[in-house]
C-alpha cells in the first residue's frame, strides 16, 4: 500500500514540474527516503538512499496527448499557371473581334499570392470549407501590335506606327475564394490526397498595357494606366487537386473579360500549380 501511495506521489511530482531542465525532489515514506529524479524528456526516475538492486524501483514515462490536427486546405501559398481565353463555346479559338488580343499562350502568366487562408473542419479535419484571400497578378503577352482602346464604346486595338518587342497586357486583383475539400490520408495523416471546387471573387486593383521598342538602337518604353472596360468585380469557378504540398489547379470565368457589351466575348482561364505546406 505505501509503495502505491508513494508512487502515486511520484507522479504528481513529475506532471507538476515544468521546467525543461533535469528536476530533483526528496521524499520520505515511513522510514525510507527516496529521490525522484525527472529529465526534460519527462521521464521519472526513483532511486532509493538504501542499497537496493540498482537503486532503481521504478521508470515511468509521462506521454503528452497530441492535439489533433487542424482542417488545412489548399489556398495559401504561391501559384503559378498559364493564362489564356475562351470563346462560348470553350474553344481557345477567339472570334474575330478579339484577334487585336490574342495572347502568346506560352509567356503569358498568372501569379497568385495567397497570404490569408481559414479552414473549418466540417467532418473531422477531412471535410470541410476554405476560405482566405490573396493577390492575383495576371500579364497576357499580346502577339501583334496594337494599343488598347475603346472605339465607339468598344475594346479594341489600334495599329502602332514602330514594331513591338515586347505588348503587356496586365491586371490585379484581389480574391477571396469559398471552397469545399475533401482530404484522404495516405501513408499517414500528413500525406493526403485532397481534392476541392468552389468559387473565386475578385475585385481590380489595377490595369496598365506596357509596350517596348527599339528606335535607333535605343530601348523605348510606353505604359498606359485605363480602366480598358474591364470589369471592377468578377467570379469564378476553382478545381484543385493534390498530393502533400503540390496542387495542380484550373479557374474559369463565365463572365467576359470587359464589360458586357464593351469588348469582344472572351472568357479567362487558367491552369497551374499550387505550392503551399500542410
Amino acid at each position: 500500500m505505501k509503495r502505491i501511495l508513494f508512487l502515486a506521489l511520484a507522479a504528481l511530482i513529475g506532471l507538476g514540474s515544468s521546467s525543461f531542465a533535469q528536476d530533483t525532489s526528496k521524499v520520505r515514506v515511513g522510514n525510507k527516503k527516496y529521490t525522484v529524479v525527472v529529465d526534460d524528456d519527462k521521464e521519472i526516475t526513483i532511486l532509493s538512499d538504501e542499497d537496493f538492486e540498482d537503486n532503481v524501483i521504478v521508470t515511468h514515462k509521462i506521454h503528452k496527448k497530441k492535439k489533433p490536427r487542424k482542417m488545412d486546405g489548399t489556398w495559401d501559398g504561391l501559384e503559378i499557371g498559364f493564362a489564356n481565353f475562351v470563346n462560348s463555346d470553350y474553344e481557345f479559338a477567339l472570334p474575330a473581334e478579339a484577334a487585336f488580343i490574342e495572347p502568346d499562350m506560352l509567356k503569358s502568366l498568372t501569379f497568385n499570392f495567397n497570404f490569408a487562408e481559414k479552414s473549418l473542419g466540417i467532418i473531422r479535419n477531412y471535410f470541410g470549407i476554405v476560405t482566405g484571400m490573396g493577390l492575383e497578378y495576371t500579364r497576357y503577352m499580346l502577339t501583334n501590335d496594337v494599343k488598347l482602346a475603346e472605339v465607339g464604346g468598344q475594346m479594341t486595338g489600334t495599329p502602332v506606327d514602330f514594331d513591338l518587342n515586347k505588348n503587356r497586357f496586365s491586371m490585379t486583383y484581389l480574391n477571396v475564394p469559398l471552397m469545399l475539400e475533401f482530404q484522404i490520408p495516405v501513408y499517414g495523416e500528413h500525406n493526403r490526397i485532397k481534392l476541392s471546387a468552389g468559387v473565386v471573387g475578385g475585385v481590380k486593383l489595377g490595369s496598365r498595357q506596357v509596350q517596348k521598342y527599339t528606335v535607333d538602337g535605343e530601348k523605348q518604353k510606353i505604359k498606359s494606366k485605363d480602366s480598358y472596360n474591364l470589369r471592377n468585380f468578377k467570379y469564378g469557378f476553382t478545381a484543385r487537386v493534390g498530393y502533400g504540398d503540390i496542387t495542380l489547379f484550373a479557374n474559369y470565368y463565365p463572365q467576359t473579360l470587359f464589360t458586357d457589351g464593351m469588348g469582344p466575348d472572351i472568357y479567362p482561364v487558367t491552369v497551374g500549380l499550387h505550392l503551399g505546406s500542410n
